[in-house]
């Protein structure tokens, strides 16, 4: 059996029956004399509660998932290049992640936030292997700066029928304002990458955290075996 089944069937147990299967896998394949394996497989982390259930989430409901963050990407899409409607698109979102919270439990919420508005994230999730629920920076900013647009541009589109009658035949200028929503946007857009990058350093730096841990785990596993314990 590969690592990458190993890992698959392990990540798909609950939290508290990871280890000893892991620990079971790991003596078994030294007895098989695959000690690098063995390295590797002792190098996997036991997930969190709120990470496993995120895991099952996903392979007992790996549509609703998908179905969520297509919701996910028609809002982003919506809010930064004007694709459909914002009201709607986060209208639908809210409706997925509800969904699935109800069927993941409240555990599973923060990592949906996440995987809403990072591809790495949303990447990860769907490979249900998840030590840890990620940060769900982001998720509250893309909704608080869609939503009131969205409010504001309905306002604008009923506000300017009522503008032309009044002042009619001349059109109303909204030069300014277009250049203004213009330049919020790309400012928004920018932290938004800008926040992408950070958490793509946090999570290198949570995979360097792992390397070091297995390496001690590693040493220590050695260091027993000389000392017979």
């Amino acid at each position: 059996m590969s690592l990458e089944e190993i890992a698959d069937q392990l990540y798909a147990l609950p939290p508290d029956e990871f280890t000893g299967a892991r620990n079971q896998a790991e003596r078994e394949l030294r007895k098989a004399g695959e000690q690098e394996q063995a390295d590797e497989v002792r190098a996997l982390r036991k997930p969190t509660a709120a990470a496993g259930a995120a895991n099952r989430l996903v392979r007992e409901h790996r549509p609703e998932v998908e179905a969520f963050l297509a919701a996910a990407a028609s809002l982003r899409d919506a809010q930064f290049a004007g694709k459909g409607d914002i009201a709607s698109a986060a209208s639908a979102q809210r409706d997925a992640l509800e969904k699935l919270v109800g069927l993941g439990g409240e555990p599973v919420r923060a990592t949906l936030q996440a995987a809403a508005v990072d591809d790495n994230t949303a990447r990860d999730l769907l490979a249900a292997r998840l030590v840890r629920e990620p940060e769900p920076a982001g998720f509250g900013t893309l909704l608080a700066h869609s939503e009131p647009k969205a409010a504001k541009a309905s306002t604008v589109q009923r506000a300017a029928p009522r503008k032309r009658r009044a002042s009619a035949p001349a059109a109303p200028d909204d030069r300014a304002a277009r250049a203004q929503l213009r330049e919020a946007k790309e400012a928004f857009g920018a932290a938004e990458a800008e926040e992408r990058q950070a958490k793509q350093r946090w999570a290198q730096t949570q995979r360097d955290l792992e390397k070091a841990r297995a390496a001690v785990d590693k040493a220590q596993h050695e260091l027993d075996r000389v000392h017979g314990r």
